[in-house]
């Protein structure tokens, strides 16, 4: 995907480092970059966030919306489920290659990666119970519109969109609703549900805690690292990407782009070093979480615009 091109002696450097142990940055091959985290950037939605990896200016930039609306039952849907539709776009500003035309690809995988790993109806590990977002069965459900933005490009897209999609979901308020059972004068008994209309009566999505976080993986030469950036993704010979839930469980694997899969004997060991830094992530995550919950607070007393997304964090 990426779009920067490196001479011979440039993409020599960074594989030799790589098989070494070193890499541009100082980090060693299993090694993450700095994460910023916020929440509340987008005032008219129902949940929002922001994830940065690495830093201002070079690093990965992600905003994720979530906008809830009541959609009716219709015949040939669950039954018993809410619905998640997931879009993702690439800003031609993000990158060169995603001018016209040129980030359908790109948008495309990773709208069903995000798709993946937020709905998995009523089995599957990770992500969203559905059912949490039925109303009343056979007649009104919640519908979810996650609609990521990808501001900037350094590597690592994919664990960025999944950290700020998971953010912006647990940021997520809906109104309180009441249903309640009505009797007709035949005695028929029939289930009518109210959406309480007062910003202070919000509730937060149920099981949000169990959406996953990704990993991604680039194999650089002979060796392979995680959170490539973006001249470690110029040289990259293979990429996947393994989403693990809280529960160390692997939720979904996606393998990058055009880039070939890795051999089939290496997929044990990279799997057992995706639960090990998932595991890692996602206490990074709840600290990041709650710093960000504190800063939303702290700016809650300002103005309210639809732009806030715009400041630097």
């Amino acid at each position: 995907m990426a779009s920067l091109v490196l001479s011979p002696a440039e993409q020599d450097f960074i594989i030799r480092g790589i098989e070494k142990g070193f890499r541009g940055d100082g980090r060693g091959n299993l090694d993450r970059r700095e994460v910023t985290l916020r929440t509340g950037m987008i005032s008219q939605a129902s949940g929002s966030a922001r994830c940065r990896i690495g830093n201002l200016g070079v690093g990965t930039d992600v905003l994720v919306g979530v906008k809830a609306e009541v959609n009716a039952w219709t015949p040939g849907e669950p039954e018993a489920l809410g619905s998640v539709v997931c879009n993702v776009e690439c800003s031609p500003s993000a990158a060169q290659e995603f001018e016209g035309r040129g980030a359908e690809e790109i948008n495309v995988e990773l709208t069903q990666l995000l798709d993946r790993v937020i709905s998995r109806g009523s089995q599957g590990a990770g992500g969203l119970d559905l059912s949490a977002l039925c109303i009343i069965p056979k007649q009104a459900y919640w519908v979810l519109h996650v609609d990521a933005l990808v501001l900037d490009v350094r590597g690592s897209i994919a664990d960025a969109l999944v950290m700020a999609a998971r953010a912006a979901l647990m940021d997520t308020r809906l109104p309180r609703v009441v249903v309640e059972t009505i009797t007709d004068d035949s005695g028929t008994a029939q289930a009518e549900f109210d959406v309480v209309d007062d910003a202070e009566d919000l509730v937060a999505l149920k099981g949000v805690s169990g959406l996953p976080v990704a990993v991604t993986f680039n194999q650089v030469g002979k060796r392979y690292v995680v959170d490539a950036s973006e001249q470690e993704e110029a040289v990259t010979q293979a990429k996947l990407t393994v989403a693990v839930s809280p529960a160390l469980e692997i939720c979904a694997i996606q393998k990058g782009g055009i880039f070939r899969g890795f051999q089939p004997s290496l997929m044990s060991e990279i799997l057992q070093t995706a639960q090990r830094i998932a595991k890692e992530e996602l206490t990074r995550f709840v600290a990041l979480y709650e710093e960000a919950a504190k800063h939303k607070e702290q700016q809650s007393d300002g103005p309210s615009t639809g732009s806030t997304f715009l400041v630097a964090f």
